[in-house]
């Protein structure tokens, strides 16, 4: 059976195409990517999907979303900008689009970006007692909750769903327009002859689609038991496909018929595999009903196919299938799940209903859903909404706010102080690394923003070689060199901000280095958007390895469990100086990580731009390398303690991600799974503890003697 996604699509390009729009589709696949037009005069770019190397360290679903956005870009690049583009909020698909036409790609600039609301995970997951805050499921909410609050326009086909989400966007519009629908009649008549496998024997109410927690199955199975307890005899005949129950483990289609299997067996339950949408039409047909049960749903195709069909429909009221219904006993009956017994009460009065009263009821039905979704009706609202879209979007001012998942009011400043427009004070904290900073130092020359300031803060060298070579940069206009006392890297960045002349601030470690392109960028991001504090791309890393580092917009609380970003942000001189200022006491590190958090907690956050920026050079012996455990639990202690209020606000969201995805160290980046060891395996940190206290113990010694004694140690090449 096609999911409503696809069918929802499939029947917009046919109506839209058949009306002389120009419609391209743009779907994923196994094969390699084609473009084709089909029969109805829609085309449809198939890429192939899993082909990129960020698979490997991305995600699924992110990486799907990135290629749904190159796919994009590069059909742009070919055919032209389109009109208008439409994008799902489901699994976020849309979150690179959105992201990149907010960091002011030229390709994506003046298209509206309609996001249509089908039912995001991070309800579905919620309502289906999933695990929505591990890893990737949690993040991949997020993302949904920032495609819808960065669209263009909402689009949405009940009122139902729209209610519930309207809190993301208090001030944003959530158009209401039903899925469009149509059978051709052929099929109807066609499939309609055909035998299916049972004869109906008795009254059949029929449930089509997942055997869901959401979907209300098993309350609906509940409320059937009480009735055939009582000595009515009817079937309930499910058909589609299981799925999980998350807490327990198990499958959901599976419980049922061991649960129900003396109703099996005597012909009160049938239980069907999924089978193709056209191949349902006989069982709706031979049904006395159709039951939409669920507890949550949208705008199911499985009510506006029953009623389509003619067939009476016993709905619940928490969903567009209420609306589709509107009148109760009159196109269907509605019943309410917050109502003991209500579902039971329903069902009997349907399965005592007269054959008049039913095909009365189901006739109701087909003309009410004819009206909300047919073609012709739904093709005039859509198009009359695309182009106030497209209208509105000509017309409206450049947007100067981006939209953050969670946004906090921004505090007034302790102190301004004077700043030159427009220019990027550089700072280098440097000790003792004479050999890497010219690279350093070229990789700025480099760069397509010309208009900044290098300033080296020297804390206090005392490699003969790093200080020598300082000199050679005593006559560039553009560098400025400042001596301190060996204090910290901390105290280093402090000192270069507050001798800092520029509007704006870049970080930059002495063995680092940037692509050339992302000052410019940065910079002109920050002066589009006045609620962004500071920006930060992917990183790169070289020498020591050759990994990456993908990194996403701040976001409460993610950020208060692990860190965002590495220190190549450039940001605000006036919030880095009255927010951000880095800790000396976080003696071991971490303290770029304390100034994101202390950021955060005065409403200055910052984005990330999704290109590899920013070059990180890996040192055997740098600071980050000498971390462990308890150091990081010792930092982690110092660095909640100042933003108390902020942890207090965000407890049970930080309290619940630390218990879905373990210590944060084990993290990798939200969209993966975390490598938390399983409960009773020991780190590798924590193994070498353990060798190394062995090997210092009585028994340990004579070990170690007996090993090299009998050359043991030759023999496994150590």
């Amino acid at each position: 059976m096609e999911g409503g996604i696809g069918t929802y699509v499939e029947n917009c390009a046919k109506m839209f195409a058949k009306s002389g729009d120009d419609v391209t589709v743009i779907v994923r696949g196994n094969n390699n990517t084609t473009l084709q037009t089909t029969k109805e005069g829609y085309k449809v770019l198939r890429f192939k999907q899993c082909s990129k190397p960020y698979y490997s360290y991305l995600g699924y679903e992110n990486s799907l979303a990135y290629q749904y956005y190159e796919e994009i870009k590069d059909l742009i690049k070919i055919a032209g900008k389109p009109d208008i583009i439409e994008t799902q909020e489901y699994n976020a698909l849309g979150q690179y689009l959105i992201q990149n036409k907010y960091l002011l790609e030229k390709e994506l600039q003046d298209i509206p970006i309609v996001v249509h609301l089908h039912t995001p995970s991070f309800e579905t997951l919620r309502i289906n007692q999933f695990n929505r805050y591990e890893h990737p499921y949690y993040w991949i909410g997020e993302m949904e909750k920032f495609c819808i609050k960065g669209a263009d326009a909402l689009l949405c086909p009940s009122q139902f769903l729209a209610d519930k989400l309207k809190y993301l966007v208090p001030d944003k519009e959530i158009k209401v327009i039903n899925l469009p629908f149509s059978i051709e009649q052929e099929d109807i008549e066609n499939y309609s002859k055909k035998e299916i496998t049972q004869k109906q024997d008795k009254k059949t109410i029929l449930y089509f689609g997942r055997t869901e927690y959401r979907k209300g199955v098993l309350q609906m199975l509940k409320g059937a038991k009480e009735l055939w307890n009582k000595g009515l005899d009817f079937k309930i005949k499910i058909i589609g496909g299981d799925t999980i129950l998350d807490p327990k483990g198990t499958f959901i289609g599976e419980d049922i018929r061991h649960q129900y299997k003396e109703y099996i067996k005597n012909g009160n339950l049938e239980m069907l595999a999924s089978i193709p949408t056209l191949e349902l039409i006989p069982h709706i047909l031979s049904s006395t009903a159709v039951t939409i049960p669920s507890i949550y749903e949208n705008f199911p195709n499985t009510c506006i196919y029953s009623m389509w069909l003619g067939k009476p429909v016993l709905v619940s009221k928490s969903g567009g299938q209420a609306e589709m219904v509107n009148t109760s006993y009159e196109n269907g009956i509605i019943f309410d799940w917050e109502i003991e017994g209500d579902f039971t009460k329903k069902l009997e009065e349907l399965l005592n209903m007269s054959d008049e009263t039913l095909e009365k009821m189901g006739s109701n039905a087909k003309n009410r859903i004819y009206s909300l979704c047919n073609m012709e009706s739904n093709l005039k609202q859509r198009k009359a909404f695309f182009e106030k879209v497209i209208e509105t979007a000509k017309m409206q001012p450049v947007k100067n706010k981006f939209p953050f998942v969670e946004e906090i009011k921004k505090d007034n400043y302790i102190k301004e102080y004077s700043v030159e427009k427009d220019l990027l004070s550089i700072v280098i904290p440097y000790y003792n690394l004479g050999q890497t900073i010219s690279e350093t130092i070229l990789s700025i020359k480099k760069s397509t923003y010309k208009n900044y300031e290098i300033i080296i803060v020297n804390d206090g060298s005392t490699d003969k070689e790093s200080i020598s070579i300082l000199e050679e940069f005593k006559n560039d206009t553009q560098i400025k060199i400042i001596n301190i006392e060996n204090k910290g890297l901390a105290n280093a960045r402090n000192v270069g901000a507050e001798n800092a002349k520029g509007e704006f601030l870049a970080f930059i470690d002495a063995d680092d280095k940037i692509e050339e392109t992302f000052y410019e960028k940065a910079i002109k991001i920050l002066n589009q958007y006045d609620n962004v504090s500071y920006i930060y791309s992917w990183v790169q890393y070289f020498e020591g390895d050759n990994a990456n580092w993908i990194t996403f917009n701040t976001h409460i609380p993610y950020l208060l469990c692990a860190n965002m970003l590495a220190a190549f942000a450039v940001i605000r001189k006036n919030d880095f100086l009255n927010f951000g200022k880095n800790r000396v006491e976080m003696e071991y590190g971490m303290e770029d990580y304390d100034s994101w958090v202390s950021l955060a907690s005065h409403g200055c956050l910052g984005v990330s731009i999704p290109e590899y920026l920013n070059i990180y050079r890996v040192r055997k012996n740098s600071m980050a390398r000498q971390f462990n455990k308890k150091m990081r639990i010792y930092l982690y202690d110092v660095l909640s303690h100042n933003y108390p209020d902020l942890y207090a606000k965000y407890a049970v969201e930080v309290f619940m991600l630390l218990m879905a995805n373990g210590q944060p160290y084990y993290w990798n980046i939200p969209t993966v799974k975390s490598n938390q060891p399983e409960v009773g395996t020991i780190t590798y940190d924590e193994r070498v503890v353990q060798i190394r206290k062995f090997l210092n113990s009585r028994l340990g010694r004579i070990a170690k003697k007996i090993f090299y004694g009998f050359k043991i140690n030759k023999l496994f090449k150590l």
